[in-house]
């Protein structure tokens, strides 16, 4: 007689769920990044036209100056103004985007200019006293702004593709975002009705749990192991319920010498958070691609935001640094997030934010911050669960506190890490209210060949109060 088959297993649900987010997660990313690569092209293409604008204005004053006044300085300012060039660049840029309408009026700014520099201007500055230097003149000014106009034109083409194809890539991160997260949940999904159909017992409530344990190692897992650097984790989680919270920590090659260290804390629970979590990660890690400036991933990440989150209300606090180990420096764009501490031999001191939460509206301003570093430098990123830990009296942690602990803690970053989160344990009396993330990176010179860690986050959840009150996020 035939053995009966085995019913599908939760562990085995997970490990296509791991696979299929694994694989989404890289579809998504390289999807994103032609995206913002082309978006890329049009802000190029709509700087070379400004340039060409500017100088062929610049042109125009500098013929009308050596006119005026017949000084030499106006006519070399004419000379110097090298517009051909600039103009040869930006045909390059617009033919290479593809757009209708643009070509006609490239050929119409190069016939304009031309008949401008052959009738107008050279002849003026070789006889400026000629009887007709009025009446040309007059032409030259009608030639000018048949240019400015016909600029006009080709900036508002520019101008409307770059907005479609930022409101197409608005679109395609939100529904592979949404995408991978509802995947995810699927999975999630069907394990717990596996686990329902074998046991049908209080087995099945604890893989709920650890069904959600799965899908927040999912989001905190996946970052690099770089030779430079020195890593320890931990993730604390305040409930047992089954809901994924927003904390997030990431750790990304940019190049052979730069790396991209992330902390972030996105509002809310549940699949919205998920969401967002999912979009923070591999929105940034795209933009960082293209932008060197924190401040500049950090502007173009919040207007991306503010036009596709589900929740209007919801925000992220968010510490991005980009670590350079070729001139050990730490450049860093901080919206508004818990101040990020950096320990240099027995000195520790915090980095405070340098703009506001991400969400609050699309004009917020950021700035980036430099920071030099030695090897043996010390970079602990935590979510507000660190300094926003309560005692049994009701008492915030603090700067302060931490300071301290940071400052006595040990030299290995993953010992670092245990020591805050036992500290965090024992000064909250064991009732942590706040999800804690917590990254520790320290600059070294020589590979690492004893890796603490293996990309993946150490992950705990604390037992609900005896009361039955389980701390928020």
């Amino acid at each position: 007689m035939e053995r009966p088959p085995r019913p599908i297993t939760a562990g085995a649900v997970l490990i296509v769920a791991l696979i299929v987010s694994m694989a989404g997660s890289y579809i998504t990313f390289r999807s994103i990044q032609a995206a913002f690569a082309q978006h890329e092209a049009y802000d190029t293409a709509h700087q070379q036209l400004e340039k060409c604008q500017q100088l062929q204005s610049d042109e125009d004053a500098a013929l009308r100056g050596y006119l005026g006044t017949g000084n030499a300085y106006f006519l070399q300012q004419y000379k110097d103004a090298d517009y051909m060039a600039a103009f040869e660049t930006l045909s390059q840029d617009v033919g290479g985007l593809r757009i209708g309408g643009a070509s006609p009026l490239l050929l119409d700014l190069n016939r304009e200019h031309a008949y401008w520099k052959q009738q107008i201007a050279t002849p003026l500055i070789s006889n400026s006293n000629a009887p007709d230097a009025v009446q040309r003149l007059e032409r030259g000014k009608i030639v000018m702004d048949q240019i400015q106009g016909d600029y006009s034109q080709l900036a508002d083409i520019l101008g409307s593709g770059s907005r479609r194809l930022f409101d197409e890539s608005v679109k395609l991160l939100r529904n592979l975002a949404a995408g991978t997260a509802a995947t995810i949940l699927l999975f999630g999904i069907a394990a717990l009705v596996a686990d329902v159909y074998r046991s049908r017992s209080q087995a099945a409530l604890e893989r709920e749990r650890m069904v959600t344990d799965t899908l927040q190692r999912a989001f905190l897992s996946g970052w690099d192991l770089l030779p430079y650097l020195r890593v320890g984790t931990a993730y604390v989680s305040s409930t047992r319920q089954a809901a994924v919270g927003g904390d997030l920590f990431d750790v990304y090659q940019l190049d052979d010498h730069r790396a991209l260290i992330l902390v972030a804390d996105v509002s809310g629970k549940g699949l919205g958070a998920a969401v967002d979590t999912a979009q923070v990660k591999y929105t940034v890690r795209t933009l960082a691609e293209t932008e060197r400036d924190p401040a500049a991933v950090l502007r173009r990440f919040n207007e991306i935001f503010v036009r596709s989150a589900h929740d209007p209300e919801a925000f992220v606090s968010l510490f991005l640094g980009v670590i350079d180990d070729r001139d050990l420096t730490l450049r860093y764009a901080s919206a508004g997030h818990a101040p990020v501490f950096l320990r240099g031999g027995s000195q520790v001191r915090a980095l405070p934010a340098t703009g506001p939460v991400i969400g609050l509206g699309k004009e917020a301003a950021f700035t980036s911050e430099r920071v030099d570093l030695n090897v043996g430098d010390v970079i602990v990123l935590a979510t507000d669960g660190l300094t926003e830990a309560r005692d049994q009296a009701g008492l915030m942690l603090g700067e302060d506190q931490a300071i301290k602990w940071i400052e006595r803690g040990d030299a290995d970053p993953q010992r670092l890490a245990d020591e805050i989160v036992a500290n965090v344990r024992r000064y909250a009396g064991g009732r942590i209210a706040d999800d804690l993330a917590l990254l520790v990176i320290r600059l070294q010179r020589a590979p690492v060949s004893d890796q603490v860690g293996d990309g993946r986050a150490r992950h705990e959840v604390t037992p609900e109060p005896a009361d039955g009150r389980a701390g928020g996020a």
